[in-house]
């Protein structure tokens, strides 16, 4: 259930439609990835076999397993002739895919993303690795094979070098922290799926809004947090207890959640 974000997501939809590749970024918890997969759930069906979704956390070669991974999954001419001719019947995908170096890798997905058939869609929580700038940026700068790049941090530094691929407003969607009447839309949605309502008194509703600061994916992991017995005594919430592991978990949440100001 997307809450308020529904311009982000029809631009975002608008981006994919139209083909154009787009730099989605915010902090942690700002929904990035909730609004992707929105996103593509609308998307016709046509569409969303193509699109090539890779959760990028590690180094180069193993974002391109995953990348072929997906093409096979689709049977890409490029990478289902590789693994018939090399794997002769028999090979696993996966066991090829392993054998496979990071140049032959990134060989097979030049030829296969030459067609302009797919979309790529790479969900980061870090910088990804100057390894993976070339062929980003021949997929961006061709406009032949639009990626979309769901970046944590709103600055080069944090971005990493891929950000210089996006370089003009048109490629950049922002997400900022919801208005307040959305995080307690969030707020509310979060108490009844997960039968917080018995404790979830006035107390509990303003701390998880403050401690939240506007990142509805703050909101829900409070929320979640909250619903597990150890955090609960006698029908009430520990607060104190769920404000210091939440902190502990949350290892890159932005200034303002640590110092609990949402307004920072």
């Amino acid at each position: 259930m997307l809450i308020g974000r529904r311009q982000e997501l029809t631009r975002l939809r608008e981006a994919i439609l139209a083909r154009q590749s787009l730099l989605v970024f915010g902090m942690a918890g700002m929904g990035k990835t909730a609004l992707l997969a929105e996103a593509l759930s609308g998307l016709p069906p046509d569409i969303r076999r193509m699109c090539l979704v890779c959760t990028a956390h590690e180094n180069p070669r193993a974002i391109w397993r995953q990348l072929i991974r997906s093409l096979a999954e689709v049977d890409d001419p490029e990478v289902m002739l590789r693994v018939k001719l090399e794997g002769r019947g028999t090979i696993s995908l996966e066991r090829w895919v392993r054998k496979q170096s990071s140049l032959r890798l990134r060989g097979i997905l030049r030829r296969a993303m030459h067609r302009g058939t797919y979309w790529v869609f790479l969900d980061t929580t870090a910088p990804l690795p100057d390894g993976v700038y070339s062929l980003l940026q021949d997929w961006v700068w061709s406009r032949r094979t639009p990626v979309i790049l769901l970046g944590r941090g709103a600055t080069e530094r944090d971005l990493g070098k891929i950000a210089r691929l996006f370089w003009h407003s048109g490629m950049l969607l922002e997400l900022l922290p919801m208005p307040a009447p959305d995080q307690k839309v969030v707020l509310e949605h979060s108490i009844g799926r997960l039968n917080l309502s018995a404790m979830a008194d006035d107390e509990f509703r303003d701390f998880i809004l403050k401690r939240a600061a506007g990142l509805p994916g703050a909101v829900v992991r409070l929320c979640e947090l909250a619903s597990q017995s150890v955090y609960q005594w006698g029908g009430h919430i520990k607060l104190h207890t769920l404000a210091v592991d939440f902190l502990m978990q949350w290892a890159d949440e932005p200034r303002c959640l640590r110092q609990g100001n949402p307004n920072a």
